[in-house]
């Protein structure tokens, strides 16, 4: 059996747009879908997906190694996010065909788990009004969540302002008062803020022990990240921007992160994922994979998460507008706030592709702007 077609499928989400990845068979009963969202580029990683296709036709279908590497590598253009998140996707729905063929959940074929449940937390989005965060912290321990994160800051300028450090605090504040001591919370940056910014946004909140800091400062930036980590006392995480192995190594070697969250939908797919996730085993650090896309991304997380000895937390961000694109049975989250292992055959979902579409409107454009009207990150 050898790889017949690939196509790219887009499709506006609730909250982002998604981008599903179709691996067709030379047997026309067999076919895997993989997940490679990537917000704000849907047609870029289409057409890298068309780029990578040409590379791949007719190769065995159990040979997913073989053909991970070729699309990395003769591609001469190697990583990225475009390129890596395209691959990402091919990967993810080969292994779904293997774990078909075989009538196994991915997780059995990637060397069996180590746990029996999936510990998750809620994706609380982005809001920088106390009040706000603290309705949504409830929503999510309502439904069983017991660890919350969220986005806590407005568009961020050069200069660190006290009102934006205090409103932070109160955000922060508000949460942990609803969630209690016993439950966890954590901030998410996006790498948006400068060293001497971030290092007085932690020292501010420290006493309200978040959990960890995500992407304090850009993840690329080593001396950066040198220079937080010697004034830190919370754990920082990052790596839903890093991609493959060599690029995680740069922050694994020099000691600059205690929990690494690369995307199984952009790092490398499912092949890549099982490597970090021994790096993480082999530094020390915890690993926490990212994952507030689709469903299908879910499930393929999931299957990370089973088999990663140092898993922390898996993200989770429920919509249940876009649930209506799939096909198959996800696990229900428990009142202990965790997921049960998967035992469908192959990654655990399949897509209606006669339910996508791609309204044009909705694509992120994932920009701000300052009041002066500079561009800044979102």
């Amino acid at each position: 059996m050898h790889i017949a077609q690939v196509h790219a499928h887009l499709h506006s989400g609730e909250y982002s747009d998604l981008i599903f990845v179709e691996v067709k068979t030379s047997d026309p009963e067999v076919s895997g879908w993989g997940e490679c969202t990537l917000p704000g580029k849907p047609h870029a990683v289409a057409g890298a997906v068309r780029d990578a296709a040409r590379l791949i036709l007719g190769m065995p279908i159990d040979s997913i190694r073989k053909t991970w590497e070729t699309a990395y590598r003769h591609s001469y253009w190697r990583g990225g996010a475009v390129e890596t998140s395209a691959l990402s996707g091919i990967d993810i729905a080969l292994w779904d065909i293997a774990g078909k063929v075989a009538q196994k959940p991915v997780h059995a074929l990637l060397g069996g788990a180590v746990r029996d449940r999936i510990k998750t937390y809620a994706n609380c989005g982005l809001s920088t009004d106390p009040m706000e965060l603290a309705r949504r912290a409830q929503t999510a321990i309502d439904a069983g969540f017991q660890i919350v994160k969220f986005y806590p800051l407005p568009p961020i300028e050069a200069l660190p302002q006290t009102a934006l450090i205090s409103k932070v605090y109160d955000c922060c504040a508000a949460v942990r008062d609803i969630i209690g001591p016993s439950r966890d919370f954590a901030i998410d940056l996006h790498g948006r803020t400068l060293p001497h910014t971030v290092i007085a946004i932690e020292h501010a909140i420290r006493d309200l022990r978040p959990l960890w800091i995500e992407e304090p400062v850009p993840s690329e930036d080593i001396e950066a990240l040198r220079r937080i980590r010697k004034q830190f006392q919370t754990p920082i995480a990052l790596g839903e921007r890093l991609f493959t192995r060599w690029q995680f190594k740069q922050v694994l070697d020099r000691g600059l992160v205690d929990i690494i969250q690369p995307d199984v939908g952009n790092a490398g797919g499912l092949s890549e994922m099982r490597v970090l996730a021994d790096m993480a085993e082999a530094y020390h650090v915890a690993f926490g994979p990212h994952s507030p896309n689709g469903l299908l991304h879910t499930c393929a997380s999931l299957h990370c998460a089973a088999i990663a000895q140092t898993f922390g937390a898996l993200e989770f961000r429920p919509s249940a507008s876009t649930n209506q694109i799939f096909n198959g049975e996800f696990p229900i989250l428990g009142a202990d706030g965790t997921f049960p292992l998967q035992s469908t055959p192959g990654v655990g979902l399949s897509v209606q592709a006669s339910k996508l579409f791609l309204d044009e409107a909705r694509v992120p454009r994932l920009a701000e702007q300052g009041i002066d009207g500079t561009p800044l990150d979102w």
